[in-house]
Parts: structure tokens; sequence; C-alpha cells
């Protein structure tokens, strides 16, 4: 289904212009009676539950009605199998912070009283109550002043602008305990829980802190989301959303020309080649149906991007002007969380190669069909479009996590002058060439023999192995995915496998999915930049974008020891040794630097902080070369004896170097 049936923009159209006002994703209306499904998106009471009665699902006999959500899609539950679609809707918790900061005088639906309507009167409202987030007139407010549960609560004259939008406090509820507010953050999981979450799910995490607590650091935190983290992006998209128009504009008239010069060449030997012409027209009307489908599919799913950032953004912009830091700090969590969750699932679809332009190379119809009884097929031009990017660009701008702040402080340092301190080694039973840090604590190894993926806990001076887990074939280059310590790339030459590292009492390692690569390809070495993966094999270097498509490649010599490749943690720049010299390249494959390594039998390599480069000799030796200038020292290493490879900690903090003896070793950085 390209688009649902009650959004109110289809097609390529843009997203209304920004405003401040709050309005429904449905019905593109100020939003009336707000409610919120589990996915955080707001819609009016009335548009969720028509949008409901006319989409939700079972997928069995026994099982309850499901929904996606109108902008994110993620599935979302009925509360239980016998719910009516009505109840549905008015069981979905009401958006009190969107009621409070949209109440307004002038609104006519502010005018009356709400408690007295509810008994059937019809009374003028001249205060607001915000902890009822209700209007209420003068007889109702004498009512909160002797009423014992009422006398607390704030109340403000509907005629004060200004203490209307004073500080805005509101309980917020758990979105699976119904009945029960958040109270505590879970910095373990990155959750918002009510008591109920906490003592069911949390009560063994490290850092769990009262919501007065984690809001203190509020304004100390790094990775602060505000209103101008989505301008550019909300500039950007709405460029991406006109060039999409353009291109289906673009392929109309392309395909308009090339049938009319067909059906030009077809009249003048029609009786020979309308069998051919008709199955012909029946490939490229498949062709450009396939193509302006795909492009309307990665169009719509920018317009609910848009429409979840704009929310976003409104949000965030109100809740700043108006909210108490408790409910800054919540709104910042749900709004990165929601944006997260949609880039994820706009990563894993396969609607961002374009065709762009068509070509018909050739026309001579006749000897086409003397020879093949057809026509050639119309060429297609494809190119991958800038939204990944973009959204990614974004993802990482909102992404809350310690590692960067913790690489910030250690790039500071003068890494030309840094030392070593001896912290863990074990003995391998294998031969290992490629390792990763997938905790402080963790390292991830490729075993040759047996075929295994390896964890080793670091903690301790004699390191353990704590999981094994079984390949079917050689496991080769390890890289992490983008600033994400737990989720890793593997690849096994024909394809690449993409794990989820779960640590928690117990160590295990989930795949996520396979990529599998093309026939005329193959990889080893793998690492991977801010945008770009950078692969080698024993004849051939790669450079791919994020879905492991080619982009550049180039043959190298086979040097009779694994392959290496190393990219900075700051750029798309990558290192390779290439007949004994360290080459450092672009992402577009221009050399940037050279320095000939020919006396020092160079194996692996790694990029530290500052972009100098760490080369290993096959001895106890690392050589750290200075990128740019090429000055060099030698830094000795106790505990190794052959030196061949070596990989820094994301963060920086820590070294992890592979002896050719079959052993390990992981140093602080000091």
């Amino acid at each position: 289904m390209l688009n649902d049936p009650l959004m109110a923009d289809t097609g390529l159209e843009k997203h209304p212009n920004d405003n401040d006002q709050f309005l429904c994703p449905i019905c593109l209306e100020e939003i009336r009676k707000p409610k919120y499904l589990p996915c955080y998106h707001t819609f009016c009471e009335s548009c969720i539950q028509t949008y409901i009665s006319s989409t939700a699902v079972c997928s069995g006999d026994n099982s309850p009605k499901t929904i996606q959500c109108p902008v994110c899609r993620k599935s979302i539950q009925a509360p239980s199998n016998e719910a009516s679609n009505e109840e549905w809707a008015c069981s979905l918790p009401e958006n009190k912070l969107i009621l409070c900061m949209s109440v307004n005088s002038d609104n006519s639906q502010n005018k009356n009283c709400m408690f007295c309507q509810r008994n059937d009167k019809t009374v003028q409202a001249k205060h607001w109550c915000k902890t009822c987030t209700e209007t209420i007139c003068d007889d109702c407010k004498s009512i909160h002043s002797y009423v014992p549960m009422l006398k607390d609560h704030k109340i403000v004259r509907l005629s004060d602008v200004e203490d209307l939008r004073k500080e805005t406090e509101i309980d917020e509820p758990c979105v699976i305990h119904k009945g029960k507010y958040v109270e505590v953050f879970c910095h373990d999981h990155d959750q918002l829980c009510c008591s109920t979450c906490f003592f069911t799910k949390h009560r063994f995490c490290k850092k769990v802190e009262s919501m007065e607590d984690a809001t203190i650091e509020l304004e100390e935190s790094y990775g602060q989301i505000t209103p101008s983290c989505f301008i550019d992006v909300l500039k950007k998209l709405g460029q991406i959303q006109e060039e999409y128009r353009k291109t289906v504009i673009n392929l109309n008239a392309k395909k308009q020309e090339i049938c009319t010069n067909t059906d030009t060449k077809i009249e003048e030997i029609k009786s020979l080649l309308d069998k051919a012409h008709n199955q012909w027209m029946k490939q490229f009307e498949q062709k450009h149906s396939d193509a302006v489908r795909n492009i309307e599919i990665a169009s719509d799913e920018v317009k609910r991007f848009v429409t979840a950032v704009q929310e976003a953004k409104t949000m965030m912009q109100r809740v700043l002007e108006n909210g108490s830091k408790k409910q800054i700090f919540v709104s910042r969590y749900k709004v990165r969380r929601q944006i997260l969750d949609h880039v994820d699932r706009l990563h894993n679809l396969k609607i961002w190669e374009a065709v762009t332009d068509y070509n018909q190379p050739d026309t001579d119809f006749l000897r086409q069909v003397c020879d093949d009884r057809s026509f050639q097929d119309v060429g297609v031009f494809e190119m991958p479009t800038e939204t990944l990017e973009t959204v990614s660009k974004l993802a990482a701008q909102l992404q809350n996590n310690p590692m960067l702040y913790r690489r910030k402080v250690m790039s500071q340092k003068d890494w030309m002058k840094i030392k070593f301190q001896k912290l863990s080694d074990s003995e391998l039973n294998s031969n290992v060439y490629y390792g990763l840090f997938v905790d402080d604590n963790k390292v991830l190894l490729s075993a040759k023999n047996p075929p295994s993926l390896q964890i080793y806990d670091i903690t301790d001076n004699k390191a353990k192995c704590v999981l094994t887990y079984p390949c079917t074939t050689t496991p080769f280059g390890l890289c992490q995915s983008g600033d994400s310590m737990d989720k890793v790339y593997v690849s096994f030459e024909t394809h690449v496998d993409y794990y989820k590292v779960e640590i928690s009492h117990n160590v295990t390692l989930r795949k996520i999915k396979t990529i599998e690569l093309k026939t005329h390809m193959y990889m080893k070495a793998l690492s991977c930049g801010p945008e770009m993966f950078f692969t080698r094999n024993d004849s051939m270097k790669m450079i791919c974008t994020p879905d492991f498509s080619v982009k550049y490649i180039s043959p190298l010599q086979f040097c009779g020891t694994p392959p290496f490749i190393s990219a900075s943690f700051h750029s798309d720049k990558h290192a390779v040794i290439v007949d004994n010299d360290l080459l450092v390249l672009d992402r577009n494959n221009e050399k940037l630097f050279k320095k000939n390594l020919q006396a020092c039998s160079p194996r692996g390599l790694a990029f530290d902080l500052q972009e100098n480069i760490f080369v290993c000799l096959k001895s106890n030796k690392l050589i750290q070369i200075k990128y740019g200038s090429g000055e060099s020292r030698n830094i000795e290493l106790p505990g190794i004896e052959e030196l061949y490879n070596v990989v820094l900690h994301p963060t920086g903090e820590k070294m992890l170097v592979l002896d050719f003896c079959r052993r390990f070793s992981v140093y602080r950085v000091l």
C-alpha cells in the first residue's frame, strides 16, 4: 500500500509549511483531543479512531487486531481481543502536554467550562486548571478551594497569557502499564520506566535514576536535542522530494519521447513489427511503472519522515519554551527514540536506488526482429539517492552516546607521545588475524580453525573466553556499525553478516541479517568510516556504500599475508599497505599520503584519534607514523613477540594487539 487511505497528502506532494501548531499527521489540522500511540506519535482522537476502523487487521483467529502507525509504520496491537475500534481509540493515553501547551483563550473550544458541560450546562470558562488540564468557570474554581483533593491544583486565568505559558509539568503515563506514571530512567537500556517496569525488568541494571536525579544532569548532558537539529534536515528533505518530483516528470517526458520515436519506426514496417512492438511496450510499461512506483514509495517514506521530524521540531520548540526540566528531559528522550527507530526502519528498506533516466541506444527494429524476434530493451540509469545519508546524519546528531564524549577527551592528547600499560593477555588455540572491541571489557576475535567468532572478557590480567560462536565458513574482517560498539559486521568472503552483541549476565551473539555480495567480489579485511565501508581481499581494494554496493575497485598485488585495511574515526580516509608502501586515500579513492616502509615488513594497521597511523612490524615493535609529515617513532610493547595486527578502542582508551604466535594483549593508552 503506497499511501494510507486517511493520510491527507498523497503522491509526491510536499509536506505543509512549517508552523508552531501541533498538527495531526492524518488530517493536518490542529490536534483535537490528542491521543498518542506507543511510538509516541500523536493524533486527533477521531482521526485515529477512523484510521483504526479502516486499517485494523488480525493475523490469525485468536490474535489481537493490529495497526501500523500512520507516520512510522510501527506495528501496534489492540489492548485486548474484545476491544472495539472505539474502545481502542478511547483507551489510548491522552497527550496532556500538547493539551496544556495548546490552550488558548481565543480558541472556541476553550470558551465553556468542561466540568459544567459534563453536567449538561453551558457556562463560560474563565480559568485553566493546569493539574486537571481543563477549562473551568468561577464556581468550579471555588469548588477547587474547599475540596481537599483539589486545593493544591494550579489555576490561572485564561486571559493571562503569560501565566498560561509558564512551565508545564505533566505526570508522564507509562506506555506499557495502564494507570502507572514514569518515575525512573534506566541508563543501561535507555528507557523511561514506571515502578512496575523497574521491579519487573530493571532491578538489576547498574544505573537507574529517579526522574528528579536524571533531570539534574539535563543541562550538562551531551547530544542535546533542539529545534535547530531539524531545520537543515527538513530543508534537505524538501529538496529531495522536489528532486523526486522532477525525476518523475523527466522520466515521463523521456518515456513519451522514446515511445513516439518507436511508434514512428513501427509504422514503416508495421506488418513485421506488430508482435515485437506489443511485447516491447508491455515490458517497457512494466519497467517504467516499477521505476515510478519505487520513486513514489521512496517519496512517501520521506514524507512520513518529514512528518515525524516536523512533529519532533514543534514539540521540542514548544517544550523548551514552556516545559519544566523534567519534561524537557522526557520529551528529548521520546523524540530521540521515535526518530532513531524510524531511521532504522528506513535503512532496512530496499528502495533507495532510484531510476533517474532511460536510454534507447538502438532503434534498428527491423534488424532486431530479424535477428532476435524482439526489440532491444530500453536501458535504465539507477543512482542512489541522498535520503539515507541525510537521515543518517540526523540520527548521528541525536545519538545519546557517551563513547563520543570519551573519544573527544582522548583526542586532546598528544598521540605522538602516548605510552601503553599492559592490562590483559591470553593464549589462543587458533590463528587469529582480526579483532574488535565490543565493550569496555570485551573483545571479539575471528578464529580460523575451527571457524568461529570468540568473545573474551579482558577484565582480569588473564583474559577469559566467555563465548564461542561456531561459523559454517571462516570469518575474516570485523568492524562496528557507526558508533555502536555492540553492533558489528563480519565478512565471510562471499557475504557479510550483521550481528548484535548482547551483554548482561551472559554474553550472546545474535545474527540480525546477511548481506549477499555480488559474484565478482569477495571480502576479507573490513573497516567502516563515518559514511563508507572499506574492504580488501588478496587481489583488490573496494570502497562501498552503506548497502555494500561497490563504488570504486582498485587492483592490488598479492602480499602473501592476510590483507588489512583501516578507516579513520573522523572522516572517510582509509589506510592500506601496498607493496611495502603505506597509502592513505579518501572516499573517492584519491591518494592523500604515502610513506615507504620497505625495511619494516608491515602487517596490520590502525588510525589513532589524531589520524596518525600505527603499523605492525611483525616483531615486538609498533611503528607510529605522523599523518602528513611522515615523522615516525617505534613503540616497544611488552609481552609481544611477532606483532601482527592492531585495533584501537573506539574511545581511544585501549588498544588490542594480535600476536602471530597465537596470543593477544590489551593495553591502556596513557
